[in-house]
């Protein structure tokens, strides 16, 4: 069964491996999954302070935080010499 499969190049397979590391280290994917952690956090805090202000607070405060790490570790890492 595995003659019948050509092998792949492994310029075909470093290429699509490329295009997947580039969507996923992209930054907007990176906000999404920022915008979801801080919504999970404040939907689970909810519960141990019944409060939609504190809740709202702790998604905000949550997603400010995240965004500003995020910026400072792209901007500390880009200018690292390769």
């Amino acid at each position: 069964m595995r003659l019948l499969f050509r092998r792949v190049r492994y310029q075909g397979i470093d290429h699509d491996l490329d295009m997947i590391r580039n969507i996923l280290c992209s930054g907007s994917l990176v906000v999404i999954d920022i915008f979801f952690l801080s919504l999970i956090l404040s939907i689970f805090t909810f519960a141990n302070y019944q409060s939609i202000a504190i809740s709202s607070l702790i998604f905000t405060g949550c997603y400010t935080f995240c965004i500003c790490l995020f910026i400072v570790l792209k901007k500390w890492l880009r200018d690292q010499p390769d």
